[in-house]
């Protein structure tokens, strides 16, 4: 559902605002030439995309705030996304990354985890799959290192790790999900990276197993 916004006062209305006054058109922001055609600053959510994406939608079974100013909206507080992190894997840089943390062991050990994947022989979508977990644990050593993570995902983390390097599996995968389930819109840029390392290693150690019972 279209809205209009006031960009300067992040005041929001479902009603089209009427214009006290007639601004003349200039070849100005797309803002200012908007604002002219709704009046009192206001803008349409559907005509400004730049403005949709910064206030969002609103959702709410009562979005009015003041009765006695029917049709305006509760103001929506401005979002500011981060900016997005490379997922270039580069080994020398990453542990570089990683002493710089207080999360280094763990890192340490992820770091450990996808080289010696790298090192076996893998199948055309086995290396698709590890691109993915190498730019995911890329990802999640530079956002620890930016402190974009909360101490209680990065906890969570540092349980996986330890399951992984123990190879108890099923929990390592266990509490992915419970991740998945809570901080996913937040931390999805790594926690599908961190699922496929915890599928292929599990697979990898699997396979060796297996290997060991032929060769008795």
């Amino acid at each position: 559902m279209a809205y209009y916004a006031n960009s300067s006062t992040g005041e929001t209305t479902w009603e089209k605002p009427v214009a006290t006054s007639q601004v003349a058109v200039t070849p100005q922001r797309a803002t200012s030439t908007l604002a002219s055609k709704y009046g009192d600053g206001f803008v349409s959510s559907a005509s400004h995309p730049e403005l949709a994406a910064q206030y969002g939608n609103i959702g709410t079974s009562n979005p009015y705030t003041d009765s006695s100013r029917p049709g305006t909206a509760a103001a929506v507080v401005n979002r500011i996304a981060k900016p997005p992190v490379s997922g270039t894997f580069n080994l020398k840089k990453l542990s570089e990354v990683a002493d710089s943390t207080q999360y280094k062991p763990m890192l340490d050990d992820l770091l450990a985890s996808v080289t010696s994947l790298s090192a076996l022989p893998l199948a055309a979508i086995e290396k698709k799959q590890l691109a993915e977990a190498q730019k995911g644990v890329a990802i999640l050593s530079k956002r620890l290192a930016n402190g974009d993570m909360g101490s209680d995902v990065a906890d969570k983390v540092g349980q996986i790790v330890a399951a992984m390097k123990n190879k108890d599996y099923p929990s390592a995968s266990a509490i992915h999900t419970g991740l998945v389930n809570s901080v996913w819109k937040e931390h999805k840029d790594w926690l599908k990276g961190l699922k496929l390392l915890i599928q292929m290693s599990a697979k990898a150690v699997q396979s060796s197993k297996s290997q060991d019972q032929w060769a008795m």
